[in-house]
This record gives structure tokens, C-alpha cells and sequence, in this order.
């Protein structure tokens, strides 16, 4: 199942000032319609005025709370996100290979045994990324350089575009889930908005 869409951090701290300067302008408009609508009005009146002001500034501070939540979130989230590319980069950080190196390599990394990972397909061409898992990563990329895999990457690299090959083992990743890797690998290199995958991710 992939995950649900998420407002990206940087759009929820806005969204966070925006309510604060609502509740800030809220406030400041009532306060003022309050002062001179009961300006001049007999006792009644003023208590009347009072307890509006009251009620006004209630409701503001809680819209302003509300936004100061949200901007909260937001900071945070944000700081999880650069936290979790940071790790990802460095996991890839090594370069990989292009289609052909990898191609010639694949009898000798194949004697020395497939692995359970992801794998990162780069075109340099047009900086797309396609992210994808397996149970035989040196398998799976083979057949997406053979047609078998995904048909926008295959048809690019058919076309002659550039691409770059890097893969990450589970084993020595850090990660106890394959799923969660693969949905922090598609986040890190933005493989879901401006890349070949389709899904953030599988969601276990």
C-alpha cells in the first residue's frame, strides 16, 4: 500500500504563519469594531464591550496557538526530513556505475552472491531518479537495463540518455525494514515528485 501525500514541512509552516497573522489580525479588527461601536454607551454597554473583548481575545490566542502548532510541526518534520536525506546520501555517497560497467561486472557480482537492498537509477540526462527494492538487487537491475523492468527507464536508456547505478544493501544500511528504506531512498532523492516512481513507497 503506498503512503498517503503529506503537505511537505516548508508549505505547513506556512500555512502555520498564515494562521498566526489571522489570529493577530482578527484580534486587532474586533478590538477596534468593539472600541467604537460601544464608545459613548452607557455602563450595560461597556461591560457588554468588555466581555467582547474578552470572547475576541480568547478565540484569537487559540487560532494564534493553532498556528504556532502548526509551525512547530512543520520545523520539525522538516528537520526529520534533512536528517533521514543526510543518511541516505551517505549510504550512496561512494558514486556508482554506469549500465555498462554494471553490465560487464554482473557474472562476477552474481558469483559472489545477490543481496536483498534497493537500488538507485539516476538519469544524469535529465536528473530523474527511479528507486526500487529487491530480494536479488543485482538481478533486478539487469532486467531493467533488458526491458524487463520499468518502461520510462528503459525507454530513456534505450534512447541514449546518461545513467548512474548505486545500490544499498539492507544488511549494511542500518534499516530492519526493506520497505522503510526503499520509501526513505524515494523521499531522499524526490524519485516520487520529480522522478520515475510512481508511489512514495510500499507502507507495511
Amino acid at each position: 500500500m503506498a503512503c498517503r501525500n503529506r503537505p511537505a514541512p516548508a508549505f505547513t509552516v506556512a500555512v502555520g504563519i498564515g494562521i498566526v497573522v489571522s489570529g493577530v489580525v482578527f484580534y486587532l479588527g474586533l478590538s477596534y469594531y468593539s472600541k467604537v461601536t460601544f464608545a459613548g454607551l452607557g455602563e450595560i454597554s461597556r461591560s457588554s464591550a468588555e466581555f467582547s473583548n474578552m470572547m475576541t481575545t480568547a478565540v484569537a490566542l487559540l487560532i494564534v496557538l493553532m498556528g504556532c502548532v502548526d509551525i512547530c510541526i512543520g520545523i520539525y518534520r522538516g528537520k526529520k526530513e534533512r536528517a533521514v536525506r543526510e543518511k541516505i546520501w551517505g549510504l550512496t555517497s561512494e558514486g556508482g556505475v554506469s549500465p555498462r560497467e554494471f553490465l560487464d561486472a554482473c557474472d562476477v557480482l552474481r558469483t559472489r552472491g545477490d543481496f536483498t537492498g534497493v537500488y538507485v537509477i539516476h538519469n544524469k540526462t535529465k536528473d530523474m531518479y527511479y528507486v526500487g527494492q529487491s530480494a536479488r538487487v543485482v538481478g533486478r537491475l539487469i532486467q531493467h537495463l533488458t526491458g524487463c523492468g520499468n518502461g520510462d527507464v528503459y525507454a530513456d536508456y534505450k534512447y541514449g540518455d546518461d545513467f548512474e547505478l548505486n545500490v544499498v544493501s539492507l544488511r549494511e544500511s542500518g534499516y530492519d525494514s526493506l520497505d522503510a528504506l526503499e520509501r526513505d531512498t524515494i523521499a531522499a532523492y524526490d524519485a516520487y515528485g520529480r522522478g520515475y516512481n510512481r508511489t512514495r513507497g510500499n507502507r507495511n
